[in-house]
């Protein structure tokens, strides 16, 4: 096998978002899903419906890699888009894995497992983008912090190609911070 993961791909996307979406959700998921494999970003998500496998199956419209976190043991739960499957059975606790796949995650409307999502990516320190013009979490709490432990707020953006935009500004930021951290040790 001839890939190469940092060849191929720059950083992994945490998607978080309802398990049931209307039509515009959808929509602007699929896209956000096709532009993130074009930017060579993977992704990770809960693996199942709704806006999980809508951004699955934007990526491998673009023969992107996608991870689905499942709460089952049988892989065959995730949606035919997802190419690895990981099982974590503990019901909600897969939230946590989740999000700490990516390097960054991003809300997508959602309920209240999305908002426990949000709220361990601020606890655990990733940057959040939060889709704003949609209903469900990712626009009441969108441009806002939940607690004064970080300095940053949650992202907010309206479009798909918004989110790459601040996808690679937040991570490009980052890498400098981290890169500058390692040159002291």
């Amino acid at each position: 096998m001839n890939f190469n993961y940092r060849e191929n791909i720059k950083g992994i996307v945490s998607i978080i978002g309802a398990s049931e979406i209307d039509i515009k959700t959808e929509k602007l998921t699929f896209e956000l899903g096709k532009l993130l494999a074009q930017n060579k970003y993977a992704v990770a998500c809960g693996g199942l419906s709704g806006v999980m496998e809508a951004i699955c199956k934007g990526v491998k419209e673009e023969n992107g890699l996608t991870i689905g976190i499942i709460p089952f043991i049988e892989k065959s739960a995730a949606n035919k888009y997802v190419d690895i499957v990981i099982p974590v059975p503990f019901s909600q606790a897969r939230n946590i894995v989740v999000v700490l796949t990516g390097d960054i995650c991003i809300a997508i409307g959602g309920k209240a497992g999305t908002l426990s999502e949000i709220c361990f990516a601020w606890i655990y320190q990733k940057p959040i983008i939060a889709l704003s013009n949609i209903s469900g979490w990712s626009s009441k709490i969108s441009n806002q912090k939940i607690d004064d432990r970080r300095p940053d707020k949650i992202h907010g953006v309206e479009t798909p190609q918004e989110a790459i935009r601040k996808i690679d500004e937040l991570l490009n930021s980052n890498a400098k911070v981290s890169s500058s951290i390692n040159e002291k040790f």
